[in-house]
C-alpha cells in the first residue's frame, strides 16, 4: 500500500499529507503565510469545503484525489495563468495512462479533463502571499475523480472506476500527477506557453464545432476557433470573432 512517505518527489518540492481538510487549496494558503522556500504538494482523503471555479462546491468523498500544488513563483500574475493550461496536460496524460486511452481523453476549455466527454477532473488557480501583479505563491488544486462523482453536476460527470480503471487509489494518482505536471512544467519553462497552447489544442475537445459559453451576464453562441496568445478562447459568432477571458463551455447538441 502507497503511503505519503512513498510518494517520490522532484527536487524542491515538499509533501504534506492529511486524512480531512477543509480544502487542499485552503491548507496551500495557510502554508504560504509560513513563507516556505520550496514548493509543497498538500493532500487530503477526504476535503469537508471543498471548492470549484466561481465558489461552487467540489464534492469531496473519500477514494478521490485532492491535492494542491503551492508553488513559489517567479513570474507575474499573466504568466502565472498559463499553468491553468499546464496543469490541464498534465492531468490530461495522467487519465490517459490510467485508461490506456489517449484520444478518449480530452481538456475542455479553461482547465477541465473529460473522458468521452464526461467530466472527471478540475483544476482551480489560486495566488496566495503579498503582491497583486506578482503573485508570491500561486496554487494549483486538483481534483481527479478516481472512484465516485456528483450525480448532479453544472457538466456531465464520470469517474475512472465506471470508465475502466478501477482500484485506482489516490496516492499512486498523486504520483502520476507530481511526475507528470513536473514534466509539463518543465516544457513550459523551457519552449514557452506557445508551445503549451498548440499541445493543449491538439488534445482540445470541441475546435471547429459550435459551442455556448455561459457568463454571468450573457450566453454566447458561436463556433471554438482558436486560443488567443493568453489562453483566451477565440470564438466566431455572427457578430464576428471574440475572445472569452473567463465563463463555462458547453458543447451544442449535433444539428
Amino acid at each position: 500500500m502507497t503511503t505519503a512517505k512513498d510518494i517520490q518527489l522532484p527536487e524542491g518540492y515538499g509533501l504534506q499529507a492529511f486524512d480531512v481538510l477543509d480544502s487542499t487549496n485552503e491548507e496551500a494558503k495557510r502554508l504560504a503565510a509560513e513563507k516556505p522556500t520550496q514548493h509543497l504538494w498538500v493532500q487530503a482523503d477526504q476535503q469537508s469545503a471543498g471548492k470549484g471555479r466561481r465558489g461552487r462546491e467540489w464534492i469531496s468523498e473519500r477514494g478521490n484525489l485532492f491535492c494542491s500544488l503551492l508553488w513559489k513563483a517567479d513570474c507575474d500574475l499573466k504568466t502565472a495563468s498559463q499553468l491553468s493550461f499546464v496543469s490541464a496536460l498534465a492531468v490530461r496524460d495522467v487519465i490517459a495512462d490510467f485508461l490506456q486511452a489517449d484520444r478518449r481523453v480530452l481538456c475542455k476549455w479553461p482547465n477541465d479533463v473529460l473522458v468521452d466527454g464526461k467530466k472527471v477532473s478540475g483544476i482551480l488557480l489560486e495566488t496566495a502571499g503579498e503582491g497583486l501583479t506578482d503573485p508570491e505563491y500561486v496554487i494549483i488544486g486538483i481534483g481527479i475523480n478516481l472512484s465516485r462523482h456528483p450525480e448532479e453536476a453544472l457538466y456531465p460527470a464520470s469517474n475512472l472506476a465506471e470508465l475502466g480503471c478501477p482500484d485506482l487509489e489516490p496516492l499512486p494518482a498523486l504520483q502520476s500527477l507530481v511526475a507528470s505536471l513536473d514534466y509539463w512544467m518543465t516544457e513550459w519553462r523551457q519552449k514557452g506557453f506557445d508551445y503549451i497552447r498548440r499541445r493543449w489544442l491538439e488534445r482540445a475537445k470541441g475546435q471547429g464545432e459550435q459551442i455556448i459559453i455561459r457568463l454571468p451576464d450573457e450566453e454566447i453562441h458561436g463556433r471554438f476557433i482558436d486560443l488567443d496568445v493568453t489562453g483566451g478562447l477565440k470564438v466566431e459568432t455572427e457578430s464576428g470573432i471574440r475572445v472569452i477571458a473567463a465563463g463555462d463551455v458547453f458543447f451544442a447538441p449535433a444539428g
